[in-house]
């Protein structure tokens, strides 16, 4: 193998194993009706699976990222990767739902870590002049995630039950052990770097928050995705099919964003949240109509496609003097939206039903657009540099 080859192979490895771990956080989302049928539990309960993840992940990935800077990154990949496989391990056989919450929890402590050290990671590894494409690289792993990781979970579910998903997860981290112990190159960081809490001051701080108001309005409906579409009159048979058909328009609308997001990120940071709060409002206009609300959420998921790379990727250019730091940021601000939105959500659902759900998360969206539009100037300065 050559030395050229050896860096991208990494960072491949380094994507798939971004694709598991944020699969393994956003898999109960299409399960949640198989959970609900299994365990007796109502939908908010199954919900909390994501909610309960997504805290633990925001509460430990600063202290742990900065308890842990004096240890080899690879070894912290390999290690978290092993929890990752164990906890999925562990839920594919849950014999109760206490059980499967308490493997959620363990998976959400592997998250915080290894989710706040691939960023900087792949930055280290990345060749000389091509840091970027790396990077995006590995957000693709993320992004697919996020996007995919749901209907794919479905999609095994029907077939074969949750459990199974659960257990391709276990498999895929496996994997992803595998092929990291020997080709996944060692990197030195910077120890002392960890001290800087901070890294870009207040405007990576904005960054981060306003990535998390992100998450957390799309959730807040998204989370209760398969059963708005079951309730809409979606027969139970086509969810896995419909939510994989969601799965890909939000790739389609990464791979195009790709291609433009370096030109003009500023421009991105307003089109993205705006574009989503109006595909979301649409959404709780059109329920249940299946045809329609089938079509808008199409929109709507492809609108969500491009925000994980748009803000990581001024994230770096922001807290670029502490990759680790910084990805442990946008890890607790992301995360704390994505369980504050499966918690609102499910509130709002079990109650005046799913369009008030959509329309609470879209007034924190707009809310969101609002807030970059104040302080354009200081962002556009911020991620230019």
């Amino acid at each position: 193998m050559s030395h050229q080859q050896r860096p991208w192979l990494g960072l491949w490895i380094l994507t798939l194993a971004c694709f598991a771990t944020i699969t393994t956080e956003v898999v109960p989302i299409g399960l949640v009706p198989a959970i609900v049928q299994s365990f007796g539990v109502d939908e908010a309960q199954a919900g909390m699976l994501v909610t309960l993840y997504a805290m633990i992940v925001a509460i430990t990935a600063v202290p742990l990222t900065r308890i842990t800077s004096h240890v080899q990154r690879k070894t912290l990949v390999l290690v978290t990767l092993a929890i990752f496989t164990g906890s999925n391990t562990l839920a594919a056989f849950a014999p109760d739902f206490l059980t499967l919450a308490i493997a959620r929890g363990i998976a959400g402590v592997a998250h915080a870590l290894f989710c706040a050290v691939a960023l900087g990671y792949a930055a280290r590894i990345a060749p000389p002049g091509l840091t970027g494409r790396a990077l995006a690289l590995v957000a693709t792993g993320t992004s697919a995630g996020l996007i995919v990781g749901v209907p794919a979970g479905a999609v095994v579910a029907t077939a074969f039950g949750w459990r199974a998903a659960f257990g391709a997860l276990a498999v895929i981290g496996a994997i992803a052990i595998v092929a990291a112990a020997p080709l996944l190159p060692a990197v030195s960081h910077d120890r002392t770097a960890a001290k800087s809490l901070v890294p870009g001051g207040a405007r990576m701080l904005l960054v981060a928050g306003l990535a998390g108001a992100a998450f957390l309005g799309y959730y807040t409906l998204y989370t209760y995705v398969s059963p708005l579409l079951l309730s809409s009159g979606l027969p139970d048979i086509w969810l896995g099919v419909v939510l994989a058909v969601l799965g890909v328009t939000g790739l389609l609308a990464i791979q195009l964003a790709a291609r433009y997001i370096d030109r003009a990120l500023m421009r991105w940071l307003m089109f993205v949240p705006l574009t989503i709060t109006a595909m979301q409002l649409l959404v709780s206009v059109v329920y249940p109509m299946l045809l329609p609300v089938l079509i808008v959420t199409a929109l709507w998921t492809a609108s969500f496609g491009p925000v994980n790379t748009t803000y990581q990727n001024a994230l770096v250019r922001v807290g670029a003097a502490n990759p680790d730091m910084a990805g442990a940021w946008i890890n607790v601000t992301c995360n704390l939206g994505i369980a504050g939105g499966a918690a609102l959500g499910g509130v709002l659902v079990i109650g005046p039903g799913y369009p008030a759900a959509g329309w609470v998360g879209a007034a924190i969206l707009a809310a969101s657009t609002l807030v970059t539009l104040i302080f354009r100037r200081s962002l556009a300065t911020a991620i230019t540099r």
